[in-house]
C-alpha cells in the first residue's frame, strides 16, 4: 500500500521461498501446510524504562488490540487455523511490543475500517502495511518502521505488452483503499484527459482475489507493495507470473495510533528502536528475505512526499 521516493533494494525471491510461509490460495483463506513453518518472533524481554513510556490505562490492561487486513501476505496473513494472523509485520509489532511489557490481540478487519477503527477506539493500534501519506497523519498518528515501494506484474511474457507507464486501455486489478488505489485512479485520470481509452480497473477486497485476476488472464496487471508482489510470484510457481517496469514510490510503513495518543506513538518508536539496536530487527527481516526494506530508525509521522 505504498508510495514515494524510489528503493534502491529489491526482495529476495529465494529468501521469501525460503520462509517458509503460505500458498496464495492460502491466503485468501485456504489450507496450506506450510503454514505453520513461518518464523517465529525472537523473544524480546520488557524494558522498564521502555514500559513506563505506555500510558497508564494500556500499560494497567497489558494487552493491546490491532486491527489488521490479515489477507495482504507476506506481510499480514491467516494461518491454516484461519485465525492465528502471521506475518513479518506480526512479528515486527510483536517484538516491539514485547519492550514495552505488552501483549497482543490481532483483530482481522477489512482493511478501509481499520483507521476509523483507531478512530473510535475499537482498535488501540492498526498495522496493515498501512503506507505513511499526509492524508492518513491527518486523521491518525503513524509510526514508520519499514519502507517499500511499488512493483507491478503480469502474466509471465507480458502477453499483453504491458508498460505501467501506458496503461491506458488495459484491465487493471487492484486492492481497495490502498495506495495502489489511488495509484491507478490518477493514471486513468491522466488516460481520460490525454483522449486514451480508460484503464478498466477491478478493485478487491483483497490482494489475493486481485492477483488470481492476473494469473487466470482476466485481468492484465496488478500493483502491489514489493514484498507482496514478490511473495505473489514465490507462490504461484515459476512461469506463472512476473515482474514488469521497476518499483517506485517507496515510502515508510507506519504502526497507527489514534490521533490525541501521541505518548503511545512515542513508545513506540522507542520500542522500535530498541530493536533495531538489538538486532531483533533485522533478524525478523532477515527470516522472511525482505532486509531490503530495512530503516535506521523508527520515526512519529515521518515527513512524506506527495
Amino acid at each position: 500500500m505504498a508510495t514515494h521516493t524510489p528503493l534502491s533494494h529489491r526482495t529476495s525471491l529465494a529468501a521469501l521461498a525460503a520462509a517458509g510461509v503460505l500458498t496464495l490460495s492460502a491466503c485468501g483463506g485456504g489450507e496450506d501446510e506450510t503454514a505453520s513453518e513461518a518464523p517465529e518472533a525472537p523473544e524480546v524481554s520488557a524494558d522498564e524504562e521502555l514500559a513506563a513510556m505506555v500510558p497508564e490505562d494500556i500499560r494497567e490492561a497489558g494487552t493491546v488490540s490491532i486491527g489488521v487486513e490479515s489477507e495482504y501476505p507476506p506481510g499480514e496473513f491467516l494461518d491454516e487455523d484461519g485465525e492465528t494472523v502471521l506475518g513479518f509485520n506480526v512479528d515486527l509489532l510483536d517484538a516491539a511490543l514485547a519492550k514495552l511489557d505488552l501483549e497482543s490481540e490481532w483483530v482481522s478487519a477489512n482493511f478501509d475500517s481499520i483507521i476509523i477503527g483507531v478512530d473510535t477506539g475499537t482498535y488501540d493500534l492498526g498495522s496493515s502495511s498501512f503506507t505513511v501519506t499526509e492524508e492518513r497523519m491527518e486523521a491518525v498518528n503513524m509510526v514508520g518502521y519499514f519502507s517499500s515501494g511499488t512493483q507491478w506484474f503480469v502474466q509471465a511474457g507480458n502477453p499483453e505488452g504491458v508498460d505501467p507507464e501506458n496503461p491506458c486501455g488495459l484491465r487493471v486489478a487492484v486492492q481497495s483503499g490502498t495506495t495502489h488505489d489511488d495509484d491507478i485512479e490518477a493514471r486513468n485520470d491522466a488516460c481520460v484527459e490525454a483522449g486514451e481509452d480508460p484503464i478498466t480497473i477491478e478493485k478487491f477486497q483483497s490482494q489475493p482475489q486481485a492477483t488470481e485476476t492476473v494469473v487466470s488472464g482476466l485481468n492484465d496487471a496488478s500493483l502491489a507493495d514489493m514484498p507482496t508482489s514478490a511473495y505473489a510470484l514465490d507462490q504461484t510457481g515459476e512461469g506463472v507470473l512476473e515482474f514488469v517496469g521497476e518499483q517506485y514510490d517507496a515510502a515508510p510503513y507506519g504502526i497507527v495510533t489514534h490521533k490525541d495518543d501521541t505518548e503511545m506513538a512515542e513508545a513506540l518508536a522507542a520500542a522500535f528502536d530498541s530493536i533495531i539496536e538489538d538486532g531483533t530487527y533485522q533478524e525478523i527481516l532477515d527470516e522472511w528475505g525482505i532486509s531490503g526494506g530495512a530503516i535506521e530508525g523508527a520515526e512519529v509521522n515521518p515527513s512524506v512526499e506527495e
